[in-house]
């Protein structure tokens, strides 16, 4: 499964010029705050419509400019998680799985992934009473839930102590193994990026650059580097 993303949107002080290429396995958007990764995200699930461009998925296309395509949210396929994990407050942990489950046996599938991501015995609770940590993984069960085939992680491990962001990145590791379409991993932590990914688009001021192959081997010439 493959990603295509070639894309321009103007803001009041700032533009995003963003294109790229994702294909199986975790690409990274990295670079500093505010130099457009989250804003890419939005434009990519539809949250967001670009100026001008085009947005591929596995030969579907979610957005035309030239053609006047723009698929709404619900029809990208698109599971996200925000940096605030955006549980619904007034929802238990069952109920906020269960609102991203459109199938048959709605009941048994929310079992199926209470259990695979470590909340048994949290079904009944609400978000407050959660911990951080309880809290992603019932945002990350939500978004795999609704069996997406583009996976954003926006600075999911920016709320967390440096202790527990290690162990749920171990976490993150064993539940992106098995997931089979495209993941988007953004932060600006490039230890995180090196340790969860397999290719890096560096964004700087809204505009994007793909790194060599060799991007996590010592002496690679890295553009924030210049």
């Amino acid at each position: 499964m493959s990603l295509i993303v070639d894309i321009k949107k103007k803001l009041k002080d700032f533009k995003l010029e963003v294109s790229f290429e994702s294909k199986d396995g975790v690409t990274a958007l990295s670079g500093s705050s505010g130099s457009g990764k989250s804003m890419t995200l939005k434009c990519i699930a539809g949250i967001v419509k670009p100026d001008w461009g085009y947005i591929e998925l596995d030969q579907k296309v979610l957005f035309d400019s030239d053609k006047g395509i723009n698929l709404p949210p619900q029809q990208r396929h698109v599971g996200y998680l925000f940096q605030n994990y955006a549980l619904f407050p007034n929802m238990t942990v069952e109920r906020n799985i269960g609102c991203a489950i459109r199938r048959k046996n709605k009941s048994e599938t929310i079992k199926e992934y209470i259990k695979r991501f470590r909340l048994k015995g949290l079904e009944k609770r609400y978000p407050f009473e959660l911990s951080g940590g309880q809290q992603q993984r019932a945002a990350l069960a939500r978004a795999f839930a609704s069996q997406p085939e583009i996976l954003m992680l926006d600075e999911p491990f920016s709320a967390l102590d440096s202790y527990l962001k290690r162990e749920l990145e171990q976490e993150m590791i064993e539940f992106l193994s098995d997931f089979k379409g495209v993941v988007l991993f953004v932060s600006h932590n490039w230890d995180e990026v090196l340790r969860l990914c397999d290719r890096v688009v560096f964004i700087s001021e809204g505009k994007s650059s793909t790194l060599p192959d060799n991007w996590g081997l010592p002496g690679a010439s890295l553009p924030f580097l210049s």
